[in-house]
């Protein structure tokens, strides 16, 4: 009987922690991005912070894509450090200006 109740409460915590803000980076909303987006990061604090982009769809400088929760993309101008970052629609229509 005690070792069903040591791994039900290993097994809840486990997935407590799935759920802390680390790992909901790894599926960011805008609001991650709003609140969190520094324009000193460098490209592994992005990864480290938002996960991998969807894509890279930059030619000149790297436009790293990252697809939020309702469709919309964050798109993330980078070359040595971050240049802008914007929310845009499937059209790539600008939304919303984040940096």
């Amino acid at each position: 009987m005690k070792v069903i109740q040591l791994f039900f409460i290993i097994t809840s915590l486990t997935l407590a922690a799935c759920t802390s803000d680390e790992a909901q980076m790894l599926n960011p909303t805008l609001e991650n991005f709003q609140t969190h987006l520094k324009v000193d990061m460098d490209y592994q604090a992005l990864v480290s912070k938002f996960g991998n982009p969807a894509k890279d769809i930059g030619s000149g400088i790297h436009i790293y894509v990252y697809v939020l929760p309702d469709a919309t993309e964050v798109w993330i101008g980078y070359e040595d450090a971050i240049l802008y970052a914007r929310q845009v629609d499937a059209q790539g229509n600008e939304l919303l200006r984040i940096l």
